[in-house]
């Protein structure tokens, strides 16, 4: 039994990890194995996200660390055994890892979570799961933005080269006269 200064403690710690935190997923890991754990905490590190964090704590903590604050929507979900994945950059990374494990574990349920303030239900981590990466839209951001800058370059070119063929042209013509 914990005593009221250990609860503290770590209502505060769990404090700590919220704060600057953009998702909170809560999970319900009744059934799970240490080893599974570990396989959802190897999975969450290879999003190449190093802030990700997956904590297990007692419903009553999270509820006090969460009051008055953004995620406070979270406490709808807050019931049975519950473990919270955290991010702070990427909501989608973070989804596409935990959907992704539990199409693979059965035993494993996302019930929901807050994303950015709002209230998210599983069926919405679903479809940010489906959602392109970060990364991945800058890229294609960067490829949209390029494209007309690539056909400006190659029309300017070839206006180069017929300008370029006229002068020679008119150059042999002197020449020959």
């Amino acid at each position: 039994m914990l005593t009221r200064a250990q609860k503290q403690e770590k209502v505060e710690v769990l404090k700590s990890l919220l704060e600057g935190a953009n998702t909170l997923l809560a999970i319900d890991y009744r059934g799970l194995t240490v080893s599974d754990k570990n396989d959802l905490r190897a999975r969450l590190r290879q999003t190449g996200d190093e802030r990700l964090k997956y904590q297990v704590a007692k419903n009553t903590l999270l509820r006090r660390a969460i009051e008055g604050t953004d995620a406070a929507g979270l406490s709808g979900f807050l019931s049975g055994p519950t473990a919270l994945a955290i991010s702070y950059d990427e909501p989608s990374a973070l989804a596409k890892a935990l959907v992704a494990y539990a199409k693979d574990n059965e035993k494993f349920e996302i019930k929901g979570g807050v994303v950015e303030g709002e209230v998210v239900d599983l069926d919405t981590i679903r479809r940010l799961a489906a959602l392109p990466s970060k990364l991945e839209l800058q890229g294609m951001l960067a490829g949209t933005l390029q494209a007309p800058l690539r056909n400006l370059a190659g029309t300017l070119y070839s206006l180069l080269g017929h300008v370029r063929n006229a002068l020679e042209q008119r150059q042999a013509q002197l020449e020959a006269e």
